[in-house]
């Protein structure tokens, strides 16, 4: 399947899992274009802004960083990870992201079932 940019969805989310901020999404694929998958979306953190610390139970989640830095926290330890960076989260760990730096962080969230 290709999807174009022009066609894909853009929302934004506030306060994600009790995190700070207003983030922006850009929904690559969605619902049923993609099987097994909740989730397939680049976000745009803000500096300052946040996605809360939140569980995993049957399912993960990943997060690629696209561009910038961010502080990531997996299970109460706190992670610096750069572009090309990734992190994955499932059976019961934690995670959350924190935009560390003074520049927009981009990253790739994927939540599989």
């Amino acid at each position: 399947m290709v999807k174009y940019r022009q066609n894909m969805n853009h929302t934004t989310r506030e306060n994600l899992r009790g995190g700070k901020g207003t983030l922006d999404f850009t929904h690559i694929f969605e619902g049923e274009e993609v099987e097994k998958t909740r989730l397939f979306a680049v976000i745009t953190v803000q500096p300052g802004d946040s996605i809360g610390v939140h569980p995993h139970e049957e399912e993960g989640e990943a997060y690629i960083i696209l561009d910038g830095a961010a502080t990531v926290s997996e299970d109460g330890v706190d992670h610096i990870l750069k572009a090309g960076d990734a992190e994955y989260c499932t059976g019961g760990h934690t995670h959350g992201l924190v935009n560390h730096t003074d520049a927009p962080v981009t990253l790739l969230a994927v939540v599989i079932n």
